[in-house]
């Protein structure tokens, strides 16, 4: 009897050691970050980058709630812009940890698109897909859609970026007393039509 007793105390003791050294158990969030999202803020560096470091003909074309214009742009006007696309960025360990990885393998364009979609439905960033060269494993396209709340206005934001020639942000707002407004701005350094 005072065996059993003894084996059954070392093998509570056992269990519980090994449950509180468990990296997916209680302790999980102290553990090293090991998902392997897609850098994408370090995608957006290098493209403009890429852009700052040529002397491609930068242009912007505004279109607000339907009426369009078009002008030059700087380098330094271009930077400013396409640094909103890094405020999206997913890849800070906090914020990760509230999204789900799925990846799909798609044919008919010679794709592999990675999808971010939040598991918690508060989140900014609703949806992110990256589309990679089936064969470069090289970007093509990313599309960002994000959504949040600023006072009495919802405001909806979609990002665009086509690898090494334009991108594309579209924003509207809208009130719960019907108002609404929407602005796209698309900036062309490289993309032929």
């Amino acid at each position: 009897m005072k065996y059993r007793l003894l084996f059954c105390l070392s093998c509570m003791s056992l269990f519980v050691f090994m449950a509180c050294n468990n990296p997916h158990g209680p302790n999980a969030m102290n553990a090293a970050d090991t998902a392997k999202y897609y850098p994408l803020r370090g995608f957006f560096k290098e493209q403009i980058e890429y852009v700052d470091l040529r002397d491609f003909p930068l242009y912007e074309i505004r279109t607000v709630n339907g009426k369009k214009d078009s002008l030059p742009i700087s380098k330094e006007q271009f930077i400013a812009i396409a640094g909103r696309f890094l405020d999206n960025d997913i890849s800070d360990p906090r914020v990760k940890i509230q999204y789900h990885e799925t990846v799909f393998q798609d044919q008919s364009t010679g794709s592999i698109t990675l999808n971010y979609s939040p598991v918690n439905k508060e989140t900014r960033v609703k949806n992110i897909d990256i589309l990679l060269d089936q064969e470069t494993k090289q970007v093509k396209r990313v599309f960002i859609r994000s959504a949040y709340q600023k006072k009495d206005t919802l405001v909806t934001e979609q990002y665009s970026w086509k690898a090494n020639k334009s991108f594309l942000i579209s924003k509207s707002l809208q009130t719960a007393d019907g108002f609404q407004s929407t602005e796209t701005t698309f900036v062309n350094w490289n993309d032929k039509p």
